[in-house]
């Protein structure tokens, strides 16, 4: 049995992560900032389930509230926390012409500087114990993997976060390890409308949308794989694959 907290998982791919991880009798801890109805009811339901789940909150972009976090999980675990899924994020549109301070430090702070604090923790908190196999996952994007303009500040932060899981998981090992899951066109974004979503996802080299539960099958592989570090999966119907670019012209041969 594993003790993994999910941040972010109250709703979305967080809230998937947290329904698939309990089926295997592990420890829930479920983050959440302004969600509390649903991360209530997500806990309620897993009780019913006779899982051992509990909720904390924390604004991510305030690092006291992220070290008040800890400080609760360490004294309701004993220190037991082995798992860390970071799933939180925000996802707002700017360009590299348009970009504001105040937006561009908020993707850091939560996407980047977040993860990486509570990942300080783990390390710091589990640096005697060799015998549990202990992880760090951080969800990202398969924008990573081939860059565009769109998204400028939401873009570096995960980019960043990937550079990050790599230097972490040279830092950390063999303790922990440290690995990345960056999902593709799986729930469309506040800018999309159903159309625009479906376009995406029909445009990939797989011609669908991946299947949500396929980023908690990807976590799962890497949990039980302990050879693994350093690495990162797309689970995005290989959109970072894509090639039918404007500038691509197909070669017909008779």
């Amino acid at each position: 049995m594993r003790t993994i907290l999910v941040t972010g998982g109250a709703k979305r791919i967080g809230k998937s992560i947290v329904n698939t991880l309990a089926e295997d009798n592990n420890r829930i801890l479920i983050h959440y900032n302004n969600s509390i109805e649903e991360a209530q009811k997500l806990r309620d339901s897993l009780i019913k389930k006779k899982v051992n789940a509990q909720i904390y909150k924390a604004d991510l972009s305030n690092s006291n509230q992220i070290m008040k976090m800890i400080d609760e999980i360490d004294k309701d675990c004993n220190g037991e926390l082995d798992t860390l899924i970071n799933c939180a994020s925000i996802f707002e549109f700017d360009s590299a012409r348009d970009f504001s301070n105040d937006r561009f430090n908020d993707h850091i702070n939560i996407n980047l500087l977040a993860p990486l604090l509570i990942s300080k923790h783990i390390a710091q908190t589990n640096e005697s114990n060799n015998e549990i196999d202990k992880n760090i996952i951080n969800i990202i994007d398969q924008r990573v993997l081939r860059m565009n303009p769109s998204y400028f500040s939401y873009s570096i932060s995960k980019f960043a976060l990937w550079g990050a899981t790599q230097m972490m998981a040279q830092e950390y090992s063999p303790l922990i390890r440290v690995n990345a899951v960056a999902p593709g066109p799986i729930l469309a974004n506040n800018d999309q409308s159903d159309d625009d979503f479906a376009e995406e996802a029909n445009n990939t080299p797989l011609q669908k949308k991946p299947d949500i539960k396929d980023i908690s099958n990807a976590i799962k592989f890497i949990l039980s794989t302990r050879s693994v570090t350093g690495q990162i999966i797309a689970i995005d119907s290989g959109q970072h694959l894509s090639w039918k670019t404007p500038d691509y012209i197909e070669v017909k041969v008779d």
